[in-house]
Formats: C-alpha cells, structure tokens, sequence
C-alpha cells in the first residue's frame, strides 16, 4: 500500500471529521499546532499535525500535548481549533475520590461513578468504585463543569455537582457516602459549629441545605441559624449527602461565606456529630491570606504547617542546626514555632484562646486543635505579610510558601480523615481542597506565590525521625523543604 496515496486520500477527511468534533470551552492553553511559535497555526502546520497523527512524521509537543509519543484525534482537533481560531481542548488531571458505605463500614465497592458535562445527558466517562473505596476519573477536560452520579444496587443514587478538574494536579473529592434505600426514609440529628476562622469564636449564621454535595445553588429545602456560641442542631434531618450553604442575613439580604458537606447516617454519630465550618467575617485586608483545615472525626489531631521565606531583616538564617533561607510555623504543642518572626506571637489566656500576633508578626498559627473531637475546632495558619523576592535562590516576584498537612494522631492513614484545607484571600474563599485518596501520613497541599495558588496534592509517609524535620529526601517535596520540619525555636535578633 502507497502511503502517501493514503495520506493524499484522507488528510481532508481527518481536517473535516476534526472540525466536526468542536465545541465551545474556554481558551486554556497555548495555542496547539503552533510549531514554530509565531502565535498562529497555518495550514501547513495544520498538515504537519495530521502526518503526526498517521505516523508519517515524528510527534512534536507542540501537538502531542500529553508527550505520549503519538498524536490523539483530540490532539489534532486541539490543532485545527488553532488553525480557525476557535477554543482549546485540554485534557484535565484525574478526578479522584472514596466512596463509602457508613452503615456497614466499609467500601462501596461496585459503585458506578457517571460524569456528565454540564447541560449534556450524555455520560462524558464512566468509572467503577474499587474494592478499597477509591474511584480515578479521566478522561474529561479541563475547565469544564461536571456532574458525578453515583449509582451502587440496593443504594440511593448520590449526585455531586460543580466538579471542573485541572491541568495541573488531580481534583480530590469529598468522600461519598452510600446508604441502603431501606435508610433513605429514615431522619437523624446532625449538629455542628460555625466559627470564625481569626479567633475560633462562634460565628452567628444562617445555614441553607440542598441535596447532594457540591449543590451550592438552586432551591434550599431547609434553613437553620446557629446560636450565640456558633452551634447548629437540626433534629429530624433526612438521611444522605447534602451541601450546607453559610450566608450572613441582615435586612434580608444573604452573604454567603462558603459551603461544606453534610452528612446524615441514621445510627452512625460520627458522622452526624460536629459538623463544623470556619468563615472570616471580620475586616481582613485583601492581602491577607488564611488556611483553615478542618477534618471528620476518624482522626484525633492533624497539623496544618506552612514555610516560607525569612524577612531580609532577619539576619539570623540559621534554625536549629539547619542553614535555610525559610521559616517554618507548626503546631503548638509538638513545635513551638508557631508564628514568624518567632516570638512576635503569644498565646491567650487559656488552651482555646487564638495566638495573638504582635506587631512585627508576618505568619502565624491562629488555632491548634490537638484532640479534634472535643474541642471539634479547625487549625487556622494567617499569612499577614509576604516577603518580595530578594534572596539569591528567590526569582524576581513573590517567593513561594508551601502548606502541609500531617497526621500527627498516628492512627489510620491521612486519606480516610476526610481532611480539607481552604484557602481565604481577606474574607473571601479562594480554594478548597480535599485531601487525596493516597496512602500517606504527610500532605503538600498547596503553594502561595503573591495570588496565584498551586494545587500540589502530594501524598507522602514521614517516618517518626523524619517527624517534622525531613532528614531524607521525600519524593516529590521541594529540596529545599527536606531539613526544615524540626521542632525548635529561634529568637529574633536583638532590636
């Protein structure tokens, strides 16, 4: 068979049947087919991407997006999309999450995941719930809006709405919570707090619940204010997966300061009890950035961590007996670094008191809940200053700061404490992410350079020597971060 007669004959049809699979999504990367970067896509390079797909030419990342050594029908469209001037289509990272039968206690395992794109009836990717819990999706695109059906025999169906994956890192979700159909018809009682996120105060608000997760709009069903101290009691709640909706009414106007999942299992207090939610209602500036971790109550205490530059005024740049250009703030009670410039911050007058920063602080750990499950609080780290890039290892701009999460209760691995860490720019909820369905004690979530967040998602296991001072290389974490974790505390220079 003549290969070029073959090339002759189908290129035009591989163009049309291209342009016949193109749909509107956002524009999302840098235009594909562009393979000698001067901003546009010519038919000539049009031609070139499909001698790529048919094999007649080696694949160039400029069209093999995925660098998988061939190029895709999707890859080809993504370059004829560029030729005509029309939007990208990128594939997204997986959508990762556990589902999970409470009643029993274990896997819902065989439980079918249907993902359709917003507005479409058509399924976009079907997966099958593993027998350890675990779901990956892929397939899908980035950017675009999703609904998951969750379908198991014997169970209620369980939808969760606005989930839109990445590029960059896996999407984690919420844990998913499958009830046999003889308990749907059944109530319980679900409580919780609401508190504010600077002081761990209760937080007088208003609490809209929709069916499924993820359901942030659309008609509520059901409205519960909390009291004076912040806590919410709803007795009589139907079983299921909800989303609860926190919004401030005054003069009937509604603020909405966020959402979280609720859960309601008839006979299983665990995870009807404690509830809670942290919102920022005060006069933060916008250039003030929280995280907030909360957790279930499958695990004791987990530690929220951050790292970030040392203040160029801050002469001493030795911590502990490690040289580093980086300060790290940790738990109170494992590590006494709990604000930076250390020592800028003193703790209140009793164990539940927040950490008052002083006036030269710039990072400090507001709250740290050391037996989750009494105290049901959230541990809050506030960034009130970030440090410009000025050091040598630093590139011009905004130098980076890196969250963590460990699990300091040493009882089941991070994945199933249903742990979440949300990001506030001034009062305002930026991000959220759940943490990943990977094995693993430690968990880099994320970084901060000036506004731009970066999802990491990293799941590792830090041995007890390694305990909050990386002596050996974790794979994935940052070289510089691998002798910081160390439970000591640095004065400030003399004044």
């Amino acid at each position: 068979m003549n290969l070029g007669n073959v090339y002759k004959r189908s290129w035009p049809v591989l163009l049309i049947c291209a342009m016949m699979l193109l749909f509107a999504l956002p524009a999302l990367a840098a235009q594909p087919g562009d393979c000698n970067d001067d901003g546009s896509v010519t038919m000539t390079e049009v031609q070139g991407a499909i001698n790529m797909h048919l094999g007649v030419t080696t694949a160039l990342s400029c069209v093999d997006a995925d660098s998988s050594g061939t190029v895709t029908i999707a890859e080809l469209r993504n370059a004829v999309n560029g030729y005509l001037g029309l939007p990208v289509v990128v594939a997204a990272r997986p959508v990762t999450g556990v589902a999970w039968e409470p009643i029993a206690n274990t896997a819902a395992a065989g439980t079918v995941v249907t993902a359709y794109a917003s507005g479409s009836s058509t399924p976009a990717a079907t997966v099958t719930v593993q027998a350890n819990g675990s779901y990956s999706i892929t397939g899908l695109n980035a950017g675009v809006n999703y609904q998951l059906v969750f379908s198991r025999t014997g169970y209620g169906d369980v939808s969760y709405y606005g989930v839109t994956p990445g590029q960059s890192a896996d999407t984690a979700l919420d844990k998913v919570l499958m009830l046999p159909t003889d308990k749907l018809s059944l109530t319980t009682t679900i409580n919780g707090y609401i508190k504010n996120a600077s002081d761990n105060t209760g937080a007088a608000m208003t609490l809209r619940f929709r069916p499924g997760l993820g359901a942030t709009t659309g008609d509520y069903f059901l409205s519960k204010s909390t009291d004076s101290q912040g806590f919410y009691s709803r007795t009589t709640f139907p079983a299921g997966c909800y989303t609860a909706e926190v919004v401030k009414l005054v003069d009937g106007e509604a603020t909405p300061y966020g959402s979280f999942t609720i859960y309601s299992v008839p006979g299983v207090s665990t995870y009807n009890n404690s509830q809670s939610f942290t919102v920022d209602t005060g006069t933060t500036p916008a250039t003030t950035y929280r995280a907030v971790l909360s957790w279930g109550s499958a695990e004791s205490d987990l530690d929220l961590h951050v790292t970030g530059p040392l203040n160029p005024d801050d002469t001493s740049t030795t911590i502990g007996s490690n040289n580093t250009q980086r300060f790290h703030v940790g738990s109170t009670s494992a590590d006494p670094q709990n604000s930076y410039p250390y020592g800028s911050a003193a703790p209140g007058s009793d164990p539940f008191s927040p950490i008052i920063p002083g006036a030269t602080t710039e990072t400090y750990l507001d709250q740290d809940q050391a037996n989750h499950g009494v105290d049901n609080g959230n541990e809050t780290v506030t960034i009130l200053t970030q440090q410009q890039g000025v050091y040598p290892v630093d590139p011009p701009g905004y130098p980076v700061y890196r969250f963590y999460v460990y699990n300091n209760s040493g009882a089941d691995y991070l994945a199933y404490s249903g742990a979440k860490v949300q990001i506030y720019r001034g009062t305002t909820l930026v991000q959220s992410f759940a943490v990943p369905n990977k094995a693993g004690n430690t968990w880099y979530v994320c970084d901060l350079e000036g506004s731009t967040i970066t999802t990491k998602n990293i799941m590792s296991t830090v041995t007890t020597e390694q305990t909050y001072n990386f002596l050996k290389a974790i794979p994935g974490y940052p070289l510089d971060e691998l002798k910081l974790f160390k439970p000591v505390k640095k004065s400030l220079p003399a004044q």
